[in-house]
């Protein structure tokens, strides 16, 4: 997954306020101070990571639905396979 800080410096920074517990901003902080980052960074980064791991989601779901209203499924014999290749693993 890639994404572009680039793209966030060039939009307007708005200030945004959530709630959080305690033990979750300490290990924030924490990954902060390894990472010679601060708290923001971090949080830009997982906002990214995960609005672009949603949209893959959604189009993937989408791919699947336009291939099943066209009638594009696996055989039986596909899903036994793929089942059987997971067990494996």
């Amino acid at each position: 997954m890639h994404y572009t800080v680039d793209m966030a410096r060039q939009q307007t920074s708005v200030s945004v306020s959530f709630r959080t517990g305690a033990i979750k901003l300490r290990k924030l902080d924490a990954l902060a101070r390894q990472q010679h980052r601060d708290r923001t960074q971090l949080i830009e980064e997982a906002i990214d990571q995960y609005i672009e791991l949603q949209k893959l989601h959604l189009e993937r779901i989408d791919e699947g639905i336009r291939a099943a209203d066209e009638g594009d499924f696996a055989t039986e014999e596909e899903v036994r396979a793929e089942f059987a290749r997971w067990r494996k693993e």
